[in-house]
């Protein structure tokens, strides 16, 4: 059985739109066939996302915060508009089946 995959949402307050970012996430991995099981996503304001992405494999955010993540050393997804799916989609599944591979 692969170990937890671990996400971090990270926005500016981390309430809302890291929480709508959590749930097109589980849409995005579902839709690709991903069991949703050994998946922890957990959101985040900009400060503490930051601690937590030390315990993450994949961290998520926008454009916008991508000089404060600089210095994150795990996998990291940018997005440019939160609520583009696809965009989500296409920079998601590659990453997340690698880490994926890599906790097998």
């Amino acid at each position: 059985m692969p170990k937890k995959i671990k996400i971090a949402c990270v926005c500016g307050a981390g309430v809302g739109s890291s929480l709508l970012v959590k749930m097109a996430i589980e849409k995005v991995l579902k839709k690709n066939g991903f069991q949703l099981n050994n998946l922890q996503i957990d959101c985040a304001d900009l400060q503490s996302g930051r601690g937590l992405a030390m315990f993450s494999d994949i961290v998520i955010s926008t454009y916008a915060f991508q000089a404060s993540l600089a210095d994150v050393t795990v996998d990291k997804i940018l997005v440019h508009n939160i609520f583009d799916e696809n965009e989500l989609e296409e920079k998601l599944i590659p990453v997340y089946q690698n880490v994926l591979e890599k906790k097998k």
